[in-house]
């Protein structure tokens, strides 16, 4: 699936946001839009808007781990926002919703049926 991004400035804030899938074949691009953003330091929260993202592997979940340590390194937060039911479940799975998204995790989502 083709990869696009768009970013916008609100306030202090940077949204960047991926549509397409987030994987082996285009991390590598997200990761580029990510790092320049952190780079520059001109903001001091770095949203992640995965709402039209359809598809995110290990490679994508890894960029996005080194790009939220990266961001803390220089005092910026990064937060994903809006993941649709694939990256929520991605999260979920390998306990990484809290961290990356700043929400407390339904303890009794994974008991739940679908």
């Amino acid at each position: 699936m083709p990869f696009d991004c768009t970013i916008e400035r609100d306030g202090d804030t940077i949204v960047v946001a991926p549509e397409g899938d987030v994987d082996v074949d285009n991390a590598a691009a997200l990761r580029q839009v990510l790092h320049q953003v952190v780079d520059r330091q001109d903001c001091t929260r770095l949203d992640v808007d995965m709402s039209a993202v359809t598809f995110l592997d290990s490679p994508g979940l890894g960029m996005l781990i080194a790009a939220h340590r990266a961001a803390a390194g220089r005092g910026i937060t990064l937060r994903l926002r809006d993941p649709g039911p694939m990256v929520r479940m991605v999260l979920e799975v390998t306990n990484l919703h809290e961290l990356l998204t700043g929400e407390q995790q339904d303890p009794d989502a994974a008991t739940r049926a679908p």
